[in-house]
């Protein structure tokens, strides 16, 4: 019954070959022997899908030979014709995917999942190629997984303390300045040389060095008369 089935399936596909339909699968899976392994399998259709989808999954093996059917469905149910293997498939979300459970390594070789949508199907289905390997063989996900986010973690927390280190820096260097006093600017006698004999100034004039209260700026040079040297600046606040 389940070949007359596929038979009637690939004679409409050389009637009415519309390729209106993508299946979707891995080119590959490596499992380890005596687990199981979910072959996922999904499908787009232009047309709706409903009880009248057809669906089946053939495998030939890694040594050759021919194709075996080993699960078909149709008429909204799955025919299973392998004994380990399980419908794992929902129509209602374009899924058809099946489960081989307890792999060995007679299960190497290649599926092909196959979908029928009338009008719609694809011309030569989803090909998956199973590696069965020693069980071991594979390395464990999850260590690497913990290991990723131990190590983004750790980078973040880095991140972090250095941001704040730096921030905390200029926060204590603004507050050093904006609490440190700026002494009153006026002139000192100790600050004042007489440079008389080294720059050319008019008679009776003597050149003041003054010292600025901020710190990394110039010192302040002024040629006055000498008799105004006598005399303090008055302060303009006074």
């Amino acid at each position: 019954m389940v070949g007359f089935r596929i038979g009637i399936f690939l004679l409409a596909l050389v009637i009415n070959p519309v390729f209106g339909l993508d299946i979707y699968t891995k080119s590959e899976m490596t499992v380890e022997n005596g687990t199981n392994v979910r072959l996922s399998c999904t499908f787009k259709s232009n047309q709706i899908v409903g009880s009248h989808l057809t669906a089946f999954w053939t495998f030939r093996p890694g040594t050759g030979g021919q194709d075996f059917n080993v699960l078909h469905y149709s008429m909204g149910k799955p025919t299973i014709i392998h004994n380990r293997v399980t419908w794992d498939g929902n129509i209602n979300k374009n899924d058809v995917s099946i489960i081989i459970n307890n792999v060995n390594f007679k299960d190497n070789g290649t599926y092909t999942c196959n979908v029928f949508n009338d009008p719609d199907f694809s011309q030569f289905g989803a090909k998956i190629r199973l590696i069965v390997v020693e069980q071991g063989s594979l390395p464990k996900t999850g260590g690497k997984i913990a290991g990723a986010v131990i190590g983004a973690t750790a980078g973040l927390l880095l991140i972090i303390g250095i941001v704040f280190f730096v921030k905390r820096k200029e926060e204590d260097r603004r507050n050093a300045y904006i609490g440190s006093p700026i002494p009153h600017s006026r002139w000192e006698p100790k600050s004042e040389i007489l440079l008389s004999s080294l720059v050319n100034q008019p008679e009776n004039s003597t050149v003041a060095v003054r010292r600025s209260p901020f710190k990394n700026l110039c010192t302040l040079v002024s040629i006055q008369p000498a008799a105004w040297m006598e005399e303090k600046p008055q302060s303009l606040l006074s």
